[in-house]
């Protein structure tokens, strides 16, 4: 309901008990706040992580022609860009990880600086690109890299070759790039500062300034590492400055794909910062209810959850997550509309038996 309609918690809590149409047709619910809380540390995640594997399946059963982004996907640039990588993106699984920070004092289990008095958790994400279907979810630390969790975050023991990986430097370990490799799938990610580069190949670079507005200063093909980290294949580094101004190594198992190709899947990877803004912001999942480990693998779920019934509700056409959550809303009304008048009804049912059977009448309990 929070997560829906918007607001805090104490918000919430008083439009449940005080709302005159929520009286009427007796669907109020008294809301604690302290007290869900407290339950919420208390119980356990598992349900939750399992109803959001439901909604997973139920957005990949979507069929094709409703699934966000078949035509339109999220993110979207022009329809042009989008058809010279369509094919890339139906192989494309997007990840990242965002950090949500707790109070310090609260939940020292997640400091990540006790010098400044800092803690957090974060939660890694997967989206299948072209249509921003939840594929993968972790809630791991906020301290460190993610390099621990990489292969977490893959699929390589159950997918098909083929796949496509994109993301960003905190994945950067070159001994799972090269599982990726042997696994027969590609990636596409930003070259790490730390990992030394050895040249093969100078290319040519054939356009400059892409449709997307990078500039491509260099195309080389290279190999990465040394010592017992170097990896046995050879990798595509693409040296650009993005819309932004920041000038970036584009690095790539990609060897054939023309150069602007790969600025353009490297730019669809803020497909995912979107998501993330709206699980933060829209879905206030920066905005916790509990701070125990359980309580916040839960609230995590739920926003999760959440945001794969707004892909549901999804019926084609472009895409807009705000009109979405306004849907939902009105259907979520609806429904506690409904379920208070049956309410009212069936006691009112009961009452009229009572009487008729000449039964005193019981006091309405809360």
């Amino acid at each position: 309901m929070r997560q829906i309609e918007g607001g805090s918690l104490h918000d919430l809590q008083d439009g449940m008990g005080q709302d005159p149409l929520y009286q009427a047709h007796g669907a109020q619910l008294e809301i604690s706040v302290p007290g869900l809380s407290k339950a919420n540390a208390q119980r356990s995640p598992q349900p939750f992580w399992d109803v959001l594997a439901e909604g997973r399946a139920a957005v990949d059963a979507l069929p094709q022609a409703v699934r966000i982004g078949r035509g339109t996907p999220l993110g979207a640039a022009t329809p042009k860009q989008l058809r010279e990588i369509g094919e890339l993106l139906e192989r494309t699984h997007i990840f990242d990880g965002t950090t949500v920070e707790l109070p310090a004092q609260i939940a020292q289990w997640a400091r990540t600086s006790t010098k400044q008095e800092r803690a957090g958790i974060k939660v890694q994400l997967r989206l299948r690109a072209g249509y921003g279907g939840l594929d993968r979810v972790m809630v791991t630390g906020g301290k460190g890299n993610d390099n621990p969790y990489f292969r977490s975050m893959l699929d390589l023991e159950t997918a098909v070759p083929g796949q496509v990986y994109l993301f960003d430097t905190g994945y950067s370990k070159l001994a799972t790039y090269d599982a990726i490799r042997k696994h027969g799938s590609e990636l596409v990610s930003i070259l790490h500062e730390s990992i030394t580069v050895e040249l093969v190949e100078e290319r040519v670079v054939a356009t400059l300034a892409t449709a997307q507005g990078y500039t491509i200063h260099s195309d080389r093909i290279v190999y990465l590492g040394t010592g017992k980290t170097r990896s046995r294949y050879r990798w595509r580094l693409i040296d650009a400055t993005d819309t932004q101004g920041q000038r970036r190594t584009i690095v790539s198992s990609l060897l054939d794909e023309p150069a602007e190709r790969l600025t353009q899947l490297r730019a669809y990877r803020w497909t995912i910062e979107i998501v993330f803004r709206w699980l933060k912001r829209v879905l206030q999942l920066d905005t916790l209810i509990s701070y125990s480990p359980g309580g916040i693998q839960m609230q995590v779920a739920v926003a999760l959850i959440t945001y794969g019934v707004l892909l549901l509700y999804h019926a084609g056409g472009a895409l807009s997550l705000k009109t979405l959550q306004r849907r939902v809303k009105r259907t979520l009304h609806e429904a506690l509309f409904a379920a208070g008048v049956a309410e009212g009804e069936r006691r009112a049912h009961a009452r009229q038996t009572r009487r008729d059977a000449g039964l005193p009448l019981l006091r309405a309990a809360g």
